[in-house]
């Protein structure tokens, strides 16, 4: 353990990132993490003291940063209001389901997209999809482990995404005349009670330059109710796959697992039975998740298979585990687990 001590505030650091790869010693890499938690460390001892001293509670005193929007220089061409929703201080929050109707008159073609929350304290992350605005469009409930022919997923959001997400050259997501956009929202409370009123901005393409090919997302994943970590593991596996029927052009991934998510790969088995790797998030983390954009697209002609390998880490050792000694389930919650590969890709240009 490393111990950072004063004259007043003891805090105490447990020495285990070197631990969790036992059969590795400790890299360069590892002692900058170690340095990286004692400056926390070090930095909360500090806040402690300050905060003591004055009687203050440091999270009333805390207020979120104006967003702005972030793409050419322009202002939106439709900005959606999500309904506004009370987050109270404390407790758990079952996620809200949203349906607003996108009143275009017309077909449209979304270029790039961002969302700006209303308080960004409290939303934890938020996923939206394109649906058809009928009386039924809100029933169930979104599993973003499957895929509904029904929607066709738009972009999500999570702290710490303070721009506008651009769709490749020559692509974007249609949205039909007489759509709506569905949203999952995940709030979380922090203590303090507030209002969220997340707002979505829209950029169309120009009608005499719409784009050619619908960009789409395809979730390969094991279903919530298959997840079952057992206590303690270092190394837990988790695999899933599927098959594209047509040929495609990949453009991009993203992992997406909760705190005891340690690493996920994806790689591609081709017709022939040849294998080519597409990413390695070698030290995955729940904080840091983006979709990463491939340098060049890969074709994957029909049949070619995806695979998408991981490892949990469920034990001690991973400071983020709310408790090693029981076995973690699936579930929507962060204390839960996912185990979701993001495929992002148009359909193959003749």
């Amino acid at each position: 353990m490393m111990q950072i001590q004063d004259s007043k505030v003891v805090v105490v650091v447990r020495d285990s990132l070197c631990q969790r790869s036992a059969a590795k010693p400790c890299g360069r890499n590892s002692i900058m993490k170690k340095s990286s938690i004692a400056m926390l460390a070090m930095a909360a001892a500090v806040s402690f003291q300050a905060n003591a001293a004055t009687g203050v509670d440091p999270l009333t005193q805390v207020q979120p940063v104006d967003a702005e929007w972030f793409y050419n220089g322009t202002e939106p061409d439709h900005i959606v209001e999500v309904p506004s929703f009370n987050v109270p201080a404390t407790g758990v929050i079952d996620y809200i389901d949203s349906v607003i109707p996108l009143e275009f008159g017309e077909e449209k073609w979304v270029k790039a997209v961002q969302f700006i929350p209303g308080d960004k304290r409290v939303l934890h992350h938020l996923l939206s999809y394109v649906v058809a605005d009928t009386p039924d469009a809100g029933e169930g409930m979104l599993d973003e482990t499957v895929n509904d022919p029904r929607r066709e997923f738009l972009e999500g959001y999570a702290p710490g995404k303070e721009y506008a997400t651009e769709f490749p050259e020559n692509t974007g997501i249609r949205v039909p005349d007489g759509s709506a956009l569905r949203m999952s929202i995940h709030y979380t409370s922090f203590g303090q009670e507030t209002t969220d009123s997340t707002r979505v901005g829209l950029w169309f393409a120009d009608e005499n330059n719409e784009p050619e090919y619908e960009y789409h997302t395809y979730s390969v994943a094991t279903p919530m109710n298959q997840i079952q970590i057992p206590a303690g593991a270092m190394n837990h596996e988790a695999s899933s796959s599927h098959v594209f029927e047509d040929d495609i052009l990949l453009y991009g991934f993203r992992a997406h697992m909760h705190y005891r998510g340690k690493a996920m790969s994806a790689r591609v088995v081709y017709p022939d039975n040849t294998s080519e790797d597409i990413i390695n998030v070698a030290d995955y983390n729940f904080a840091w998740q983006p979709t990463y954009r491939l340098d060049e697209p890969m074709v994957l002609p029909a049949g070619s298979r995806v695979v998408v390998e991981g490892l949990f880490d469920n034990s001690q050792y991973n400071l983020g585990v709310p408790d090693p000694t029981v076995d973690a389930m699936g579930g929507l919650q962060s204390w839960e687990e996912m185990f979701i590969g993001y495929f992002s890709y148009t359909d193959l240009p003749e």
